[in-house]
């Protein structure tokens, strides 16, 4: 089993995506398009991104950072524990490699980025300038909570739970994953008529270690790596771990809320194997390194 790689090729540009400093496009099938019955039916395409490391000397190169597989290996991660999350597909576009992720607003709702609603909460900075500091302040639980409160889950996966314990379970998505960029404007509100539900999750290319060429993880302890896994996009204390954030998360939940731990704890590493052997622009080195860092994340997030 491989998972597949779609042609997008010839599927209609629909709009630029400002938000990002990367180009981003909303792309559509051809078919889809002609119906125009809503962006529910919109991909977003992201080519993959280069990353600069430094050598000796002082030079600078240029090597093929992994978001777009990343994002592709959350998707099926996500999925396995039921955390509701955007549908991500590998892609290619004129021969550009690349992902799209299908766009998590249904048609009839308004997508509102978690950055644009905190901002009526006292002392938030916003992180939309280009000034954008590793301690988010006023991007808290307890601001989130209260931004939440209220608020149902994404429609259809998760709908009848509370939008708080779904955002849980981002959050510990996040930590199994080492996603370390969880800002505002990674998770969103949807609002129908002043229904609110928290939109299904996003943007998860910073995670599992894509922004490491594949020599950087040759030799290198997947278990330290692991435990580095620091949250940076949230105000919290220095230091303070994914897995500790996540846990301390789910504190301020309900019993569902809850019920994330025992979820990542019930997925057989067997399953996390065969979604890393299906998975194509992976190369050997990488998929061992990590098995082994979601494997160390599972049993810290479960002891």
């Amino acid at each position: 089993m491989s998972f597949s790689v779609v042609d997008v090729t010839d599927w209609p540009l629909m709009a630029e995506e400002p938000v990002g400093a990367d180009v981003k496009e909303w792309i559509c099938p051809p078919r889809a398009a002609a119906l125009a019955d809503g962006r529910e039916k919109w991909w977003l395409y992201k080519p993959a991104k280069s990353g600069i490391r430094k050598v000796r000397g002082g030079l600078e190169l240029s090597f093929r950072r992994m978001d777009d597989v990343v994002e592709r290996l959350v998707c099926e991660l996500a999925r396995l524990v039921g955390v509701p999350a955007a549908d991500v597909e590998l892609a290619s576009r004129s021969g550009v490699e690349g992902m799209i992720s299908r766009n998590v607003t249904p048609t009839g709702w308004e997508f509102q980025s978690a950055d644009i609603v905190l901002a009526g909460f006292p002392g938030y900075e916003s992180c939309a300038g280009d000034d954008r500091p590793r301690r988010r302040v006023g991007h808290n639980l307890d601001n989130i909570r209260g931004l939440l409160r209220d608020a149902g889950g994404p429609p259809g996966n998760c709908g009848n739970w509370s939008a708080f314990d779904v955002f849980v379970g981002f959050l510990t998505l996040d930590a199994w994953v080492a996603n370390t960029d969880r800002h505002a404007f990674n998770w969103a509100v949807l609002d129908r008529d002043g229904e609110r539900r928290l939109a299904a999750s996003f943007d998860h290319g910073s995670s599992l270690a894509s922004g490491q060429p594949d020599g950087d993880l040759e030799g290198r302890d997947p278990l330290s790596f692991a435990h580095g896994g620091m949250v940076t996009r949230f105000e919290a204390p220095p230091r303070t771990t994914l897995v500790e954030y996540a846990l301390l998360a789910q504190t301020m939940a309900t019993a569902q809320g809850k019920e994330w731990k025992e979820r990542v704890g019930g997925v057989k590493m067997d399953q996390v194997r065969e979604i890393l052997d299906s998975t194509p622009r992976l190369s050997v080195l990488r998929s061992n390194f990590l098995f082994e860092v979601l494997q160390e994340n599972q049993r810290r997030l479960t002891i």
